[in-house]
């Protein structure tokens, strides 16, 4: 049974939950959406973070709805800044000197987002999104960072495009 328990915790531990919804649609009256430049604001992360993130969005946007993206005064305008890039030790383990030490690491990285919907105000939002991942101690932040950039922001994407046009 103690093997089944840590056999469960293993691999537990080593999902990850991805979200991916696209019944979603813009309002009909929407031509064109602006999305501003998303700062980042976060004292740490890669130097082009802002610029890579600012264009996954736009193109997520352009691929997953018939609005024309515009530089400035669209129909609907999207902006925000990435306010949190953080690395955490997660799950501790007792070494074999008795040190506790952490099996993971977590990135976390948190975006606000400001949506502006003049044909439905209620839809308007300005709020936090925030997802992570993990990774193995043993590997440094410079093997993974790249793939867990690319996770993250996808999924945060995700989350702002959802929100944007199904108000959940």
């Amino acid at each position: 049974m103690r093997f089944l328990i840590i056999f469960f915790v293993i691999i537990f531990s080593s999902c990850s939950v991805n979200y991916s919804f696209t019944s979603t649609s813009a309002p009909n009256q929407a031509k064109s959406i602006s999305i501003s430049t998303f700062y980042n604001e976060s004292p740490s992360g890669p130097p082009n973070f802002s610029q890579y993130f600012t264009e996954q969005t736009r193109s997520y946007y352009q691929n997953n709805t018939k609005l024309e993206i515009v530089p400035f005064n669209g129909d609907l305008q999207l902006e925000g800044a990435i306010t949190g890039y953080n690395i955490i030790p997660i799950a501790p383990e007792a070494a074999a000197n008795g040190i506790e030490t952490a099996a993971l690491n977590r990135l976390t990285i948190t975006v606000r987002a400001k949506y502006t919907n003049p044909f439905n105000e209620k839809d308007n939002f300005d709020q936090n999104f925030s997802f992570f991942s993990d990774f193995d101690q043993s590997k440094s932040l410079s093997d993974v960072e790249d793939a867990l950039i690319e996770e993250i922001t996808e999924q945060l994407i995700i989350k702002i495009f959802t929100r944007s046009f199904d108000n959940w």
